[in-house]
């Protein structure tokens, strides 16, 4: 489960919002994957994966659903976006349940086998946990986030993987506890997934980027888009909006903090998607 792991410490898990289609979900799911640098250009990524559902559809019970695109050449990373919807959604999953985990993959050729594997741990480390209902009930994506990291930790070995499992779960734990008293200090590294408010994505691009906060100085924003990323370094409130972790709107974008790891020195490191905002 490398790659679910990966997307959580890159903020790659989202709440979709309540009432949201099974086509609107892989919409939104497909442009986070367009976002990815490493994916080769020529592939239409949300094409592809409604025409593989129609084909065949991507849920395989207990709550989860994998809808997925192959890449056109061998080499490359297995990467994955996670969406999770609390009441579900109505997926035509062959168990007739709704579906309250999506994780869709972008699959280079040489990792067929790789993803094959992951998709039969994801089923074991479900079955092992009881079920897909502590996930259904979760309040938020932090609980989300821990009990993803649960999995991950249950069908790992005692080394590797697992313990940068509990690393980061250590952290988003200790990043969520109060202050023990005035003046403590801030640990020196901490990463927590800031899941912010459920956002109404109404279509179009999607840009995944960070931003380098320093005291002293002005932020610093590491994005592809240079038209975005001019907008939001003259923003002379960026730094105070993404410390508040909302939703925020620049130009005809929303953008939505998904993690953030502070540094030595006062600096933060913040993880951010923008998407069309609503109209």
């Amino acid at each position: 489960m490398r790659s679910i792991l990966t997307a959580l410490q890159d903020g790659r898990l989202f709440e979709l919002p309540e009432g949201a289609s099974k086509e609107r979900v892989l919409g939104f799911l497909a442009r986070i994957l367009d976002a990815n640098p490493n994916i080769e250009a020529g592939i239409e990524v949300i094409e592809e994966i409604t025409l593989r559902e129609k084909e065949c559809n991507t849920g395989i019970g207990l709550g989860v659903a994998v809808p997925h695109v192959r890449g056109k050449r061998e080499e490359g990373e297995l990467f994955c976006a996670i969406g999770w919807s609390q009441p579900g959604i109505a997926y035509d999953a062959p168990d007739g349940g709704v579906v309250h985990l999506v994780v869709m993959y972008y699959i280079p050729g040489a990792q067929k086998n790789v993803y094959l594997k992951e998709i039969s741990t994801l089923v074991k480390a479900i079955r092992k946990s009881g079920g897909i209902d502590p996930i259904a009930k979760a309040t938020d994506l932090n609980a989300v986030r821990n009990l993803l990291l649960d999995w991950v930790s249950s069908v790992l070995g005692d080394s590797g993987p697992e313990s940068v499992a509990r690393m980061i779960k250590l952290d988003v734990r200790h990043s969520q506890a109060p202050e023990t008293g005035p003046g403590a200090p801030a640990p020196a590294a901490a990463t927590s997934g800031l899941g912010g408010p459920p956002v109404a994505y109404r279509g179009g691009p999607v840009a995944v980027f960070s931003v380098l906060v320093s005291p002293g100085a002005g932020p610093i924003v590491l994005a592809t888009d240079a038209d975005l990323a001019g907008l939001l370094e003259k923003d002379p409130t960026l730094s105070q909006k993404l410390s508040a972790g909302a939703a925020f709107t620049v130009g005809r974008q929303q953008v939505l903090v998904t993690g953030t790891t502070a540094y030595a020195g006062g600096r933060s490191l913040f993880q951010c998607v923008a998407l069309a905002a609503a109209t």
